[in-house]
This record gives C-alpha cells, sequence and structure tokens, in this order.
C-alpha cells in the first residue's frame, strides 16, 4: 500500500497516558518522549503529590477522572481510564504510555516517521523490556471510534486493521512502586475479579496464572494454566507459554522429572524457544544427569534467537549466555566424573 505524506498543520500524533502519583517518574518518561508527539493528554485517577504539576510543565492538557476507581479508592478497570483519555485525543494517531517507559534513543525518529508514513496501516508494535524479558505491543494506533482499550488489567488496545511490528523503537518499562499498591498485588485482586466475572477469559486466566506465579503461588497458578490450556485457544503464543510457565512453576518447586514432562508438552506445541530446552537442561542438571542437562543446552543454542514471530516475554539470555555457562558447567561436573 502507497504511503502517504500528512498534513504538516494538523494534528498527527496524541500522546495519552492515565496516571496516579507519579510524580518521581513522569518527567523522565514525558522527557524520553518528546518530540514523539504533537498533543499531550493526561488522566489523573487520583494523585496526592505533584504528579498533575509536573504534567502541566510539560504542556501537558490535565484532566481528573476517578469513575476507574472502585469503593475503596483503588482502580478497578484500567481500559475506562485508557478509554476516557482517547476520548480526548485530536490527533489522527493515538500514541499510549505509562510514566514509568522510557523511549530509548532513536524512537522518537522511528514514531513520527511512522505517523507520518504509514497511512495503510491501523497499529504499530514496539519492543518492551523489563528486566531480562521482552514482548511485542501495540502503543501507536488510528484515532477510530472503533479503536478501544480492552482488558480491566493488562488492558490493551483491540485495533482493527493491519498493525505492523517495528522492533527497533524499543520502550524500556523502569518502574518504582515505593508507597504504593505493588504491580503484584494490583494484578491479583482485578484478575481475580476478572477471572470471577468471566471464567472462560482466556487472557485473563493467562496473565492470573501470571500473577499467581510471580506471588510463588506455583500450584493456583498450574490451575489457571491448565484452565487456560484446558479451554483452547488459537492464540498461540499464550498457548505456548501457559504450557511452558506449567513447567517452570513445577520447577520451582523442585519436581524435576514432572517439570521435564511438561517441558516437553510445551515443545510440542512449539519447539524453537530456547527458554523450554533451557528448562529442561536446568531439571537434568539438578538430577545431576549432565550429560542430558548438555545436550539440552546445545539445543537451545541451536534455536539461534527467538522465533520470529514471537511476540510474549522472550529471555534473549536463553539463546546465547546462559546455555553457554550451562554447558561450561556440565563439562565440568562430566570431567570431575571422569576423575
Amino acid at each position: 500500500m502507497a504511503q502517504t505524506e500528512t498534513n504538516p498543520t494538523e494534528t498527527l500524533v496524541t500522546a495519552c497516558m492515565i496516571v496516579r502519583d507519579e510524580e518521581k517518574l513522569l518527567g523522565r518518561c514525558l522527557d524520553s518522549f518528546k518530540g514523539a508527539f504533537d498533543e499531550l493528554i493526561i488522566v489523573d485517577t487520583g494523585s496526592k503529590d505533584r504528579t498533575q504539576e509536573i504534567a502541566r510543565e510539560h504542556g501537558a492538557r490535565v484532566l481528573s477522572f476517578t469513575s476507574c476507581n472502585g469503593e475503596d479508592g483503588r482502580i478497578r478497570d484500567f481500559s475506562i481510564a485508557r478509554n476516557y483519555a482517547v476520548d480526548q485525543a485530536n490527533g489522527r494517531w493515538i500514541l499510549w504510555m505509562d510514566a514509568d517507559d522510557v523511549l530509548q534513543p532513536g524512537g522518537v525518529e522511528k514514531l513520527r516517521e511512522a505517523a507520518r508514513t504509514k497511512d495503510g496501516i491501523a497499529g504499530l508494535q514496539v519492543t518492551i523490556r523489563w528486566n531480562r524479558d521482552s514482548w511485542l505491543q501495540t502503543r501507536l494506533f488510528k484515532n477510530e471510534a472503533r479503536n478501544r482499550f480492552v482488558g480491566r488489567i493488562h488492558e490493551y488496545p483491540k485495533v482493527h486493521g493491519k498493525v505492523e511490528r517495528e522492533r527497533e523503537i524499543v520502550v524500556q518499562h523502569l518502574p518504582d512502586k515505593t508507597g504504593k499498591e505493588g504491580s503484584t498485588e494490583r494484578n491479583l485482586r482485578l484478575l481475580a475479579l476478572e477471572v470471577k466475572e468471566d471464567p472462560q477469559n482466556l487472557r485473563a486466566l493467562f496473565h492470573y496464572g501470571n500473577a499467581l506465579r510471580l506471588s510463588k503461588k506455583y500450584d493456583e497458578a498450574i490451575l489457571r494454566y491448565t484452565q487456560y490450556l484446558g479451554i483452547g485457544s488459537s492464540y498461540h503464543c499464550e498457548k505456548f507459554m501457559s504450557a511452558q510457565y506449567v513447567a517452570l512453576c513445577l520447577f520451582q518447586q523442585a519436581k524435576w522429572r514432572e517439570a521435564i514432562d511438561a517441558g516437553w508438552r510445551a515443545l510440542r506445541i512449539d519447539p524453537r524457544y530456547g527458554e523450554t530446552h533451557c528448562l529442561i537442561a536446568d531439571c537434568y542438571g539438578e538430577l545431576r544427569e549432565y550429560a542430558y542437562s548438555r545436550q539440552w543446552y546445545r539445543s537451545a543454542l541451536a534455536c539461534n534467537g527467538p522465533p520470529p514471530d514471537a511476540i510474549l516475554f522472550v529471555d534473549l539470555t536463553k539463546y546465547d549466555d546462559y546455555p553457554k555457562r550451562g554447558i561450561e558447567i556440565c563439562d565440568r561436573k562430566l570431567g570431575e566424573k571422569k576423575e
């Protein structure tokens, strides 16, 4: 489809944010995105610090909105707040951000270029990084009434039309929850509510399993992942990850043989992820079966990087440094046995 230049006098990109008590992080975020947007809409859901003042200092139109909160004053539905922000936007494109986001160098220019020239697409996915994990997420999308955020928690824009990927645009998550409700605590609270409302909600089941796993509630996490897999899903990445995380939960419980079996089930869904190969290798290492462990670390290296269509939670170390270290340990252990 032909690329077109937009009218330079129109509002091209509106950045939309929802915030609450983000005085520590908001300025850093907005400075990193400076130049990527023409209009800035910031919806405050109940700040008691200098968040609104900082937002105005950066040229934002600030709106207070608390209908997304419950009777206890805590956030109850993120999509309601996101969509309220989008409803205020005048730009042809919506760029959504979180206060703990930091756009990496080069991202501003690439986002502007996409907004100026990619009129034939409906959205653009970029790389999100947090700790060792990375994934793709639609962060830029056409400002059309049918494109709305969905999900009480881990909300995302449901975009109608073609969505392209631009992996070289990188947004780094650098959160600071000091003095605030922790993200895992919040996620457990909202996901439990979402699953109660709709037990067949696959996305909620998947993320509920993740929150339980991160809280070290491994049996409960396995239950949610198993429910997800039992219902069945056409979303390949979540299906694979659910099986992978069952194996990881069993590993965390020192159930090495069961974790290996679960790892095999994940590989039958998709054998291309080095994370699963490394997990099985780790299990054999715990069992002191170092020849098998070495074999699986080698197969992780043979994956030669994440699958090109991977969009969820990839740990790049599992394709390079981690299995290489594992092989060195196995070689040393095997050498000690010979002696």
